[in-house]
């Protein structure tokens, strides 16, 4: 056979086989899995002033105290906590801010009439002489940090942020408090007592001042 017609038919043989090899295909079945939803949870907290008040999303007017003046005390208030969404959380932050309004027209011994510009210095006035967070199982002292002979536990505990001896609004604000969540106790009734003091040595700066406070809960996983 002529050398040249011998090298073309290998060729085009290795042509097919290659052609073939290209083409050649396994039998398969492919199924799916439709329909997967992932709907994200809720963490919905709710307060309330007393056991017998509907649950709602904020309250206001917790204290309410006309005419203070230094040396007042400021009687204690409790407020209660449940999470009426689905995801189990474990920490309830607390901390708080706060302003200051101006008497218009200005009182005459008022001796700083711009207090709204720098609320800190009458939050630092305002004691916290009494703070509990509890329930039937769990009763934390807050300005101590224990719950009966635990602690201290840091987290649990207001800090002298200012070191001026005493602990004030001043110092929740910048050392908030990280508390169990209510969803650790879900069958307890879990809430916060607080009381507070006009410190006796609050000045004529704050003459007809009106201190207006904010409470913040905020619960998370």
């Amino acid at each position: 056979m002529n050398k040249k017609l011998l090298i073309s038919i290998l060729a085009t043989a290795l042509a097919t086989i290659l052609i073939g090899a290209g083409t050649y295909s396994y039998f398969n079945d492919v199924e799916t899995s439709k329909n997967n939803i992932f709907v994200d949870g809720t963490i919905d907290l709710r307060i309330r002033h007393n056991p017998d008040d509907p649950w709602t999303d904020g309250v206001t007017a917790t204290w309410n105290i006309p005419d203070m003046k230094p040396g007042d005390d400021i009687p204690q208030r409790s407020i209660w906590f449940k999470n009426f969404g689905t995801i189990q959380t474990s920490t309830l932050t607390i901390t708080c801010n706060y302003s200051v309004i101006e008497e218009v027209p200005q009182t005459e011994a008022d001796t700083d009439p711009n207090t709204d510009k720098h609320p800190d210095a009458m939050a630092k006035y305002m004691i916290i002489t009494y703070i509990h967070y509890r329930n039937d199982l769990i009763d934390i002292d807050c300005l101590t940090g224990m719950n009966g002979t635990q602690g201290p536990i840091e987290d649990w505990k207001i800090n002298d942020t200012d070191n001026d001896g005493k602990i004030t609004l001043y110092d929740l604000k910048n050392d908030p408090l990280n508390l169990p969540s209510p969803d650790t106790q879900p069958s307890k009734t879990t809430q916060l007592d607080m009381a507070l003091k006009f410190h006796l040595a609050a000045g004529n700066d704050f003459q007809g001042d009106t201190f207006n406070l904010e409470l913040i809960f905020t619960l998370s996983q």
